[in-house]
């Protein structure tokens, strides 16, 4: 059986299998999946694999094994993203270049150190450092309360719908997950939180701003579910990714609420979505636990970098603000001239309610036809009749608008 070392690689199914500390390219498919059944490398020997179908593989926990999760695909070429809710603007040059000269060698082969960034954030935040702890991400934040605080057999109330990783986290430590839906106008119920609350559940996960609805829960609302929580001895998180757009922040509540724990990230309005850094804010005690849990060295020094010097040019994030609200301006503005209805949105995307003229399935294949990939359509029946769009400066959504204007039209001439 001929095999190569390729200079570029292909997946597997398309014709390649990995060998150990290398790639392998076999003839085809089917020499691919008879290499695969009969041997392995295992440092200088060859191993028979067993063709059995009575040898498995060991199974996961049962609740790892009910959670149903797949690699997103790669985008095509010239596709953009509006579905992501990532940063739409370039980040400014003289910042890129300032990044890159600062970039050595040690920056690859030394371990990160932090220290820079926790006291810049420190200052910035106006908390101590052991108020604070970086993380790969806040999604890495947002896992590590649920390893500490979240028992198999317990329970978390969440909004429904909500960011997607609250629910498989619930999953994968053996929780139980109870939903607090919305309504057409895309309101939460307090009392259904209050009464959810009074169970004495392990967690309440909030997103403020929420993910995908773009709203905020009214301020009365959450101090009232703070108060309560902590009598009956329950953790709160605020997750607080689209903060720099909503404004809106409890991050000052951690010293009056020792069981509250807030989550931000660099990823959305900074755009450091590709550097994967965030951080969680709480009572020393709590972030105790959760430094406890975290990977060892897990947040990259490239990472560690570009957030201090973010950190240290507020302005960056300021401006692009700007635009954006500018850019959802010119959203609202065509949307009305379109007789379409745009949701209000505290958050960097915003969601276009366009079911009541054509289907949102037809309008997101249309979008995808003309280069632009938004999210859609959803299977919450308050969200069914809509399209989530990422926002970013005046001339993209302009041309944005302009794919959303012909994608309509030629929905309804079909």
């Amino acid at each position: 059986m001929p095999l190569t070392r390729p200079a570029d690689t292909l997946s597997p199914p398309r014709g390649e299998g990995w060998g150990e500390g290398c790639i392998f390219r076999f003839k085809g498919r089917d020499a691919w999946a008879h290499a695969m059944n009969v041997m392995t490398s295992v440092g200088s020997k060859t191993v028979e694999r067993s063709q059995d179908p009575s040898v498995k593989a060991p199974a996961a926990l049962p609740q790892i094994e009910r959670l149903v999760r797949h690699r997103e695909p790669g985008d095509q070429p010239g596709i953009i993203r509006l579905n992501r809710n990532e940063r739409q603007e370039p980040l400014p040059d003289w910042f890129v270049e300032e990044i890159r000269s600062a970039v050595t060698s040690d920056l690859f082969t030394q371990y990160p150190v932090a220290d820079a960034l926790y006291e810049q954030l420190s200052a910035s935040l106006e908390l101590s450092q052991d108020e604070i702890l970086l993380t790969a991400g806040s999604d890495a934040a947002i896992k590590a309360i649920f390893h500490c605080y979240v028992p198999p057999g317990g329970s978390v109330v969440m909004l429904e719908p909500s960011y997607a990783m609250y629910g498989v986290y619930t999953e994968m430590f053996g929780a139980r997950r109870v939903g607090i839906g919305c309504n057409d106008a895309l309101e939460f119920s307090a009392k259904e939180l209050s009464d959810a609350l009074e169970k004495r559940p392990s967690l309440l996960m909030l997103a403020n701003p929420n993910q995908p609805t773009g709203t905020l829960l009214d301020g009365k609302i959450i101090r009232r579910l703070l108060e309560r929580a902590l009598e009956l001895g329950v953790l709160v998180a605020i997750d607080e990714a689209y903060y720099p757009f909503s404004g809106i922040t409890y991050l000052r509540a951690i010293r009056e609420f020792p069981n509250l724990v807030i989550t931000r990230t660099f990823s959305k309005a900074c755009g450091l979505a590709g550097l994967r850094i965030g951080f969680a804010v709480a009572a020393a005690p709590v972030i105790g636990a959760l430094y406890k849990v975290r990977s060892v060295h897990d947040v990259n020094t490239v990472a560690l970098l570009a957030a201090l010097k973010l950190s240290q040019h507020p302005e960056i994030v300021e401006q692009y603000v700007r635009h954006l609200r500018e850019g959802a301006e010119i959203v609202a503005q065509r949307a009305r001239e379109l007789a379409l209805e745009v949701y209000p949105s505290s958050t960097n995307f915003i969601l276009i309610k366009v079911g009541h003229l054509v289907p949102a399935a037809s309008v997101v294949d249309g979008l995808l036809r003309r280069g632009y990939l938004v999210r859609g359509p959803f299977s919450q029946t308050c969200l069914a009749a809509c399209i989530r769009v990422t926002l970013g400066p005046p001339k993209l959504m302009n041309d944005f608008m302009n794919a959303l204007d012909a994608t309509l039209r030629d929905c309804r001439n079909h």
